[in-house]
Parts: C-alpha cells; sequence; structure tokens
C-alpha cells in the first residue's frame, strides 16, 4: 500500500464487506506527532471527571454532615447526576459528528460546566443551588467529556477500538482513587471549601488543555501502516476475527433501533447502570448510616473503582478471543454474583475483606458492559453510526442509574433488607441471559478465500 504523505495520494478504497477507508495520510502528516496523543489526551480528560461518580459516593458522609442534608437528599444530588450525564450522551456525538477537526467546542464547555459543578458543592449548602450547579451542569459537562473523548478515540484508531476505548473509558473508574483515598480519610466540613475549589480548577484545567489539543482525522481515516482489506479478512493480523464480524451494512440509528438490537443493548445498559450505581450508593449510604468504617468505605469505593477500570481492560483483550456478545454476558454475570456476595457481607457485619473482595467483583462486572458495547454498536450498526448509536444506547444508564440508587436508599433506611441485594443480583443476571437472545442484525455468511486463515466470517 501507498503510504505516502503526498495529498494526491490520498484516497479511498472499501472491502469486501463495503466499508470504506481513507488511505495514503499517516498520523504525523495529519497532527504532527503520534495519534498515541489522541489516546493520553482523551485519557487525562476522563481522569479528571472520573471524582463525580466515584469521588461523589466517598465525600457522601462529609456533604451529608456540612450541608444538614438526609440520606435521600444526598442520594437525589448524586441521582440527578447520573441522568444528566447520561442524557448529555447524545448531545456529545451529535457535537463530535459536526465538527471538522478541533474538539476545543464540547471539551471547553464540559470543563467550564465541571468548574462550576464543584464550585457550586464547595459553597453551596442549599439543595436546590447544588441541584442545578452539581447535578444538571456537572452532569452535562461531564457528559460531553466523556462522549468526546469515547468518539475520538474510536476514529483513531478503528483497528484497535476495544481495546483504545477500554483504555480509555477505564480512567473513569480508576481515576477517582486519589480523591476517595482522600475524601475518606481527610475530608471534613473544615476544608471542604477548599479541597474542592482546588480540585474544581485541576479539572478544569486539565480537561480545558486537552480539549485544546485534540483533533479529530479525515472522515474514514485509516493508519497508513496497516493493509485495511487484509486486516478486515486476515486473523493474523486481526485477531477478533471470526468471533467479531463486521456489519453487513450500515444502520443509521433509525434503522439500528428498528433491528431490534439497540433497544436491547439500551436495556442491557439499564440493567449495568443499575447495579454500578446501587454499589455506589450502598457503600456510601452505609458509611452515612455508621455500617461502614471509613477504612471499609475508603477500601471498598477505591476496588470498586480501580476494577471497574481494570476490568474494561480485561475484557476488552478477551473479547478479540471469544466474541464481544460472549464477553459482555459473561461480565454482567459477574456482576449479579457479586451483589449476592455484597448481601452475604451485609449480613456478615460488612467483614472488611468480604465486602472488599465482592465490590472488586462487582466493579470488574458493570465496568465492562460499558466499553464493550462501544465495539458491539461498531461491529453491528457500522462504522459511520458508531457515535450517535452509542449515544443512544449510553442514555440507558440514566433509567438504571436512579433504579440503583433507589434500591441502596431501600437497603440503607430498611435494616436487615435483603430484597434490594436480591433484585440488584437478578437485573444482572438478566442482563447475562439477555446477551443470549441478542443477534447481529441482517447476518449473513461469507466465504473467504482459505489462504488467508479463515474459512468463514
Amino acid at each position: 500500500m501507498d503510504s505516502s504523505d503526498h495529498p494526491a495520494a490520498v484516497r479511498e478504497i472499501s472491502d469486501l464487506y463495503g466499508r470504506r477507508y481513507r488511505i495514503g495520510e499517516s498520523d504525523r502528516a495529519l497532527l504532527g506527532r503520534s495519534r498515541s496523543w489522541m489516546t493520553r489526551l482523551p485519557w487525562a480528560a476522563m481522569l479528571a471527571i472520573s471524582l463525580f461518580q466515584y469521588g461523589f459516593g466517598a465525600a457522601l458522609p462529609t456533604l451529608t454532615e456540612a450541608n444538614g442534608w438526609s440520606l435521600w437528599q444526598a442520594f437525589g444530588v448524586l441521582g440527578l447526576w447520573v441522568v444528566c450525564q447520561a442524557a448529555s450522551s447524545p448531545l456529545g456525538g451529535w457535537l463530535h459528528q459536526r465538527l471538522r477537526v478541533r474538539l476545543a467546542v464540547p471539551m471547553l464547555v464540559g470543563a467550564t460546566c465541571c468548574l462550576v459543578a464543584l464550585v457550586t458543592l464547595a459553597h453551596s449548602t442549599d439543595l436546590r443551588t447544588v441541584l442545578l450547579g452539581y447535578s444538571v451542569l456537572g452532569g452535562i459537562g461531564a457528559g460531553l467529556v466523556y462522549m468526546t473523548c469515547v468518539a475520538t478515540v474510536t476514529e483513531w484508531f478503528p483497528e484497535r477500538i476495544a481495546g483504545r476505548v477500554a483504555m480509555v473509558s477505564a480512567a473513569f473508574g480508576y481515576g477517582a482513587i486519589p480523591f476517595v483515598v482522600f475524601a475518606g480519610y481527610a475530608l471534613d466540613p473544615g476544608n471542604r471549601t477548599a479541597v474542592l475549589d482546588g480540585t474544581a480548577v485541576a479539572v478544569f484545567l486539565v480537561v480545558a488543555l486537552c480539549g485544546l489539543l485534540m483533533r479529530r482525522p479525515p472522515k474514514n481515516w485509516w493508519p497508513a501502516e496497516i493493509d485495511p482489506q487484509r486486516w478486515a479478512v486476515d486473523r493474523r493480523i486481526n485477531r477478533s476475527i471470526p468471533h467479531n464480524r463486521p456489519a453487513v451494512r450500515p444502520y443509521p440509528p433509525r434503522a439500528a433501533w428498528r433491528s431490534g438490537m439497540l433497544p436491547m443493548m439500551f436495556v442491557v445498559v439499564v440493567l449495568t447502570a443499575a447495579m454500578a450505581l446501587f454499589d455506589i450508593a450502598y457503600l456510601a449510604g452505609s458509611a452515612h448510616a455508621g455500617r461502614l468504617s471509613a477504612l471499609t468505605l475508603v477500601a471498598a469505593m477505591g476496588v470498586l473503582a480501580a476494577a471497574n477500570g481494570i476490568g474494561r481492560a480485561v475484557t476488552s483483550s478477551l473479547s478479540d478471543r471469544i466474541g464481544r456478545r460472549g464477553t459482555l454476558g459473561l461480565a454482567l454475570l459477574v456482576g449479579g454474583v457479586a451483589q449476592f456476595g455484597l448481601l452475604a457481607a451485609a449480613a456478615n457485619d460488612n467483614h472488611l475483606a468480604v465486602v472488599v473482595g465482592f465490590a472488586a467483583a462487582a466493579g470488574a462486572g458493570t465496568g465492562a458492559g460499558y466499553s464493550l458495547l462501544v465495539s458491539l454498536v461498531r461491529d453491528w450498526f457500522g462504522d459511520d453510526a458508531t457515535v450517535p448509536n452509542y449515544g443512544i444506547v449510553y442514555t440507558g444508564k440514566a433509567v438504571g442509574g436512579v433504579l440503583g440508587i433507589l434500591l441502596a436508599g431501600l437497603v440503607v433506611t430498611t435494616p436487615d433488607s435483603v430484597v434490594p441485594f436480591v433484585v440488584a443480583g437478578c437485573l444482572g443476571l438478566l442482563g447475562a441471559a439477555l446477551t443470549r437472545w441478542m443477534r447481529q442484525p441482517g447476518l449473513a455468511v461469507v466465504r473467504l478465500p482459505s489462504p488467508l486463515g479463515v474459512d468463514r466470517v
């Protein structure tokens, strides 16, 4: 393949599936540096916004004490943030598709909203003000940043979407660990304002700088060093063959929804988010009620966030070998079983080792779903509609998050409650079962020449 950087060498070709590739431009010709920067910058931005979800959970006991909130009021702040973060993801995808090269607009808007959110949380005790400033604006800001980062990685690494999306989205989990540790041990009503103000400035600077440097490649761009036509069919250079078959044709959002598979993915996100937010809210609420020590809260919340990130990386690699759908089902099964483990921990006075162990399993199982679905959406509905289709799927987090927080509230406010744990666990098991009925739309058998090492795709 001609890898010249000269504009005359730029051309579009297609593979046997009809997918289009723009070849002839190197990443260095387009960026002036390696495309690895388009992993590092989104990763750093995700790292910066990670504290909004897990960090808030760790800080909840301090915030309720300082602001005089009830547990349900604090859960309301978290729940509305989740709704706004998930609901703004289609807006982030829409903005990304309409920007040509620079991504400063959504990233700077997101950075500003995050700044306002943390400053509001630092200075206001009025619930309505915090709901507007932290939950609404902070949720919208985090949603714009999250979706812009995911979309950027998918375009710069079309041949390694699963691994790169997992790497970047994993930072949304483990990036919160330093703040979780600090919030659990050192945050108090006296230093809350200074800590959150400083954090707000740091988050703004990181996200804004990343946004100013992030770029989009041309549509259908493909790395010059890889032959896309061979990559499409040769398992020696594309190890995900034959477990992850490409879309048979492009499915824009309306067609993807009519296929029945996009709604099923939406439901999977609802179930995944319900478990994930149940775990966060349960741990935070138990600490608020005095059932978890500061050590147990920090250890469990930190492990939950770390496993959430690590689980995404592990399952992305596994999905290349056994398929994205099967790996998704396995992750949901692990997450569901972990909820019953947390029930066992609660029945045994929340023993530190038991709580931390099942928190790790819960984090790994629930976190994997988000990154796997990016690749699954692309494989089943085509490259052109990956961002808008995933934006629709991700909004399921708004529904699931509220459900999970409500279940956690019932656990904390109703001593010896068992039913919410059972419901949360069954949601994971239901999600795992649901993946068995998911089928790639329009799939047809394509026979490939035997020298490529593949008989069927």
